[in-house]
């Protein structure tokens, strides 16, 4: 789930071409850079980068297609353009020289990196990379990473949990023999769900996770090892049944050390000791402002008390900005498409509000109130110097833009809110207690399955739960397998603390709050929506209120509010 702000752990964007590489940054001293195991990100690297941030001045970026880093325009078929990336990851960053340290895929890169950039190295440590990376393995890449697509049943889910498991157990994973077993404990099931949860909202919320994996299937350590020459310390990890994972392997410089641990902490200990030898007499620049992306949506952080808010955002056309608002328990890439609609016609953001996507958890869970996520708002529009806006926001999304223009009346100039509600009695202690049930993770991962069949019901009933013949909605489905895999990508990372943001919208006093408000507003909502008697008692409520209906796309929802907003 989303965590709190780790202090001293800064994330940024630094945009390569018509790309973003997205990348963590803490400590101080010499320049280290780390990279990350795949199908992991540069989370997996937190924890290392606090406990030497006093040493060094760590940087973790994700690999392209991983993380918050957008993929490759093409699927490499080998190493060379991640290693390519790296280059130019560091000119943008401004530095010439550093340490690295990477662990599997990381350290293949890193291994190729020093060969093709030797001048950029000053140093190197890899960890849990051996012999088995040496040259075309077809049947180990191929049986090891099948390809992972969204099953409108939910399936592929039992399946990602199966395979994070099985890695537990055997070494390769699909070969469950007494050969193959691994000689550890069973990760605890909260262990499981955070490599299940990195796995499933990166890059394109878990598609495309063995590319570069498959890319590396050309790696060859053998051929590395005879043209490197730098200082480096090459760490295996030991396995059970295997005396020697470097035998018949020698390297052909003695600042090369080729060794083993049979703990993954220790591996990673004893290699960033081994760098912490070496200086480098390079200042650091301060991480470069992102370069906006024409023609795309582009991602950065803002600053605010107690972390970091996440937003995307186009300046393409130079006009009063409208902030694009998503509901609760989701992320900006529930309303991407209504963002990307305004792109050319006006200037547009759109925030993952406190502990959804991947903005901080900046509220803690007993604290969210519709009223604490306006005030991060506000102060997430104060550092991007933001004074006047207009707002759009969906479902509960809405609400926060109502509640920003009565707390700073002038901030907001008008105001648009679609599927309004306002739920009272019965229907309210009904939503209260069974909307939001616990998805705390089980070791079975039947959670990912409850997950998933609760965000496509929502598509079939309204209340998702109520599945009587009273509940249906009727209108043709929209049980697009994509859209409901990402919204449970969303829900997962958001954990339970979206029981505490869904309440906090269902007792918003909606239509006393509108009756205060005195802005130009505009109420709309699908013909087909649940909730529409809500919408027009909403409208009703207020005096500058409007109404329209909207297309049952939403990809056109923009047709309806750009007149509004125009006024």
């Amino acid at each position: 789930m989303t965590q709190p702000a780790i202090v001293g752990v800064k994330r940024h964007y630094v945009t390569i071409g018509n790309r973003q590489i997205h990348y963590r940054r803490c400590g101080s001293g010499p320049l280290l850079i780390v990279l990350h195991a795949l199908p992991k990100s540069s989370a997996d690297f937190v924890e290392l980068m606090t406990s030497f941030k006093h040493k060094f001045t760590v940087i973790a970026p994700d690999f392209a297609g991983y993380g918050n880093s957008v993929a490759l325009d093409t699927k490499p078929l080998d190493i060379t353009p991640y290693c390519d990336d790296l280059n130019f990851f560091m000119d943008a960053l401004g530095v010439n020289t550093a340490l690295f340290y990477g662990e599997q895929f990381g350290a293949a890169v890193i291994l190729q990196f020093a060969v093709t950039h030797t001048s950029r190295v000053k140093a190197i440590a890899t960890w849990d990379l051996d012999k088995r990376y040496d040259g075309k393995q077809d049947s180990l890449f191929e049986n090891h990473y099948p390809e992972f697509k969204p099953h409108w049943s939910g399936s592929h889910l039992s399946w990602l949990w199966a395979f994070i498991r099985e890695q537990n157990f055997f070494d390769p994973w699909y070969n469950p023999g007494l050969s193959s077993r691994v000689d550890s404990d069973m990760h605890a099931t909260e262990l499981l769900n955070k490599s299940a949860i990195e796995f499933l909202t990166g890059g394109r919320n878990g598609e495309g996770y063995e590319i570069g994996l498959s890319a590396a299937n050309t790696f060859s350590i053998r051929t590395v090892l005879e043209q490197l020459s730098c200082s480096a310390i090459l760490i295996a990890r030991l396995r059970k049944n295997v005396d020697d994972p470097w035998i018949g392997l020698n390297s052909c410089s003695s600042n090369i050390c080729l060794s083993s641990e049979r703990e993954y902490n220790g591996g990673r200990i004893s290699a960033l000791e081994f760098l912490s030898n070496f200086s480098i007499n390079e200042s650091i620049p301060a991480p470069p402002k992102v370069r906006p992306i024409k023609g795309r949506l582009t991602c950065d952080f803002a600053d605010v008390d107690g972390g970091q808010v996440h937003f995307q955002y186009n300046i393409d056309a130079q006009t009063e900005p409208l902030l694009v608002q998503h509901d609760a328990a989701s992320s900006i890439g529930t309303v991407k498409s209504i963002s990307e609609y305004f792109i050319g016609k006006r200037t547009v953001y759109a925030f993952d509000m406190p502990g959804s996507g991947e903005s901080d958890q900046i509220i803690q869970p007993d604290g969210i109130t519709v009223q604490n996520y306006a005030e991060v708002l506000k102060q997430a529009l104060e550092f991007l110097h933001l004074s006047e806006i207009d707002f759009y926001g969906m479902w509960g999304g809405g609400f926060v833009g109502l509640e920003l223009s009565l707390m700073h009346e002038k901030q907001v100039r008008r105001l648009i809110m679609s599927n309004v509600f306002q739920h009272t009695g019965d229907l309210k202690d009904q939503m209260l207690t069974h909307y939001t049930p616990n998805i705390s993770p089980t070791w079975h991962g039947g959670h990912l399955l409850q997950c998933w069949h609760q965000m496509r019901d929502q598509g079939i009933y309204y209340p998702w739960f109520d599945n009587t013949r009273s509940g249906i909605i009727w209108r043709p489905p929209y049980l697009s397998t994509d859209m409901v895999h990402g919204r449970v990508c969303s829900l997962l990372k958001a954990g339970n603390m979206y029981q505490t943001a869904y309440c906090a919208h269902f007792n918003y006093p909606t239509y006393e709050k509108l009756g205060r408000a005195k802005i130009p507003t505009l109420l709309a909502t699908t013909s087909w929506d649940p909730n529409n008697p809500d919408t027009l008692a909403a409208f009703n409520s207020s005096s500058n209120c409007s109404f329209e209906y909207l297309h049952d796309d939403m990809q056109k929802w923009g047709d309806t509010f750009l007149p509004f907003l125009q006024m």
